[in-house]
């Protein structure tokens, strides 16, 4: 291949990726695929915004946020809340104690998702 062949086979494969990598996605906070399933979108979510907190260790906070695996196993919240998805979701918007509210961060969808993948975990 001559070098101009092969640098347009370059800028050719550059820009499949591009569109590849951001060309499907949801929004411009990249959350995933459109196709991608709800709780796939919804791990990205909570890899986003919530596991730094909720699956850390040795936190410097004065109280650490619980774990959220098995979340929904259980018939209330950490908070003695019960565990529904509607308390979740309020939970998620308006902050609790040291975590900060959600609403301007996630759209419904995002959160939505997010319950989903929480199901799951």
């Amino acid at each position: 291949m001559r070098r101009i062949e092969r640098a347009r086979l370059s800028v050719s494969l550059a820009a499949m990726l591009g569109i590849a990598l951001f060309g499907c996605s949801r929004n411009n906070m990249d959350y995933g695929p459109m196709f991608a399933s709800s709780e796939t979108r919804g791990e990205v979510v909570y890899e986003r915004n919530c596991s730094a907190c909720h699956d850390a260790e040795n936190l410097q906070l004065l109280k650490e946020p619980p774990k959220l695996k098995g979340l929904f196993s259980r018939k209330t919240l950490p908070s003695s809340a019960p565990a529904t998805d509607e308390q979740v979701r309020t939970t998620v918007l308006a902050g609790r104690g040291i975590m900060p509210p959600f609403e301007r961060t996630l759209d419904k969808q995002q959160l939505d998702d997010l319950l989903k993948y929480l199901h799951k975990l």
